[in-house]
């Protein structure tokens, strides 16, 4: 089954990259945004790749908060933004992303806590890792405490955030996040993928790409969609 998750976060890997250049406002998937800067009550400076723009909001956006969200422009060349989601905490910074594959943590078609626990404790106890590191693999670890297994790797250039649970009945509840795609949030079964997302965008193009994922697969649209485990969980843990 990991082996399907490592084909579903491979779905995005057709998707171009956005250029610094030129950028397609009615672009057919979701786009990753940064707030620069608010200007006014509506107005905000937002970085959209390599590119800055000023573009309007009724809805009031975070100065340095990244999103998810859907551009589209109008008459008169106004651009506008809709369907706003607020990206995970953990899903922000780049730096905080691992350069490998999925490969890397797994081998066979067997998955191990323990094993990744050890695995976490032993690059942790390396005197020379990075701070950067460190506090990447600690994440990982106290993920790891609420029984989630924590990835977030970069391959290409490309982020991916995966997290998933192993239940008792042998199926992974699984939370991925895609810069192109947005959330989504599913069950695996060893003959079923069952997942939502939460733009209409994101739904069409899995539906066209599912086939690749060699299984059933039956996708819906979610209004909302949280990760399985995100710093705010950490912030409560400590309060209580």
């Amino acid at each position: 089954m990991i082996s399907t998750l490592q084909k579903l976060a491979g779905l995005g890997s057709d998707i171009g990259h956005t250029s610094s250049s030129s950028i397609n406002f009615n672009a057919n998937l979701p786009v990753s945004i940064e707030v620069m800067k608010q200007i006014d009550a509506t107005r905000y400076r937002l970085k959209l790749g390599r590119k800055e723009l000023t573009t309007k909001s009724s809805k009031n956006l975070k100065e340095g908060q990244k999103y998810w969200a859907n551009f589209s422009e109008k008459q008169g060349g106004i651009l506008t933004i809709s369907a706003l989601y607020k990206q995970p905490q953990l899903f922000e910074k780049d730096e905080y992303f691992l350069p490998l594959d999925y490969k890397h943590f797994f081998d066979s078609k067997t998955f191990s806590y323990n094993d990744f626990k050890s695995f976490l404790l032993k690059q942790l106890s390396d005197d020379t890792i990075s701070k950067t590191l460190f506090k990447t693999l600690s994440y990982m670890l106290l993920a790891l405490s609420k029984a989630t297994i924590h990835l977030p790797l970069s391959h290409d250039g490309k982020k991916v955030m995966l997290q998933f649970q192993v239940q008792g009945d042998e199926t992974l509840l699984f939370y991925m996040a895609l810069e192109h795609l947005g959330p989504l949030r599913g069950i695996l079964s060893p003959t079923k993928l069952q997942m939502a997302t939460m733009y209409e965008k994101s739904f069409h193009y899995l539906q066209k790409e599912s086939p690749k994922l060699g299984m059933i697969t039956h996708i819906t649209l979610q209004e909302e969609i949280s990760p399985l485990f995100d710093l705010s969980d950490i912030v409560l843990d400590l309060k209580g």
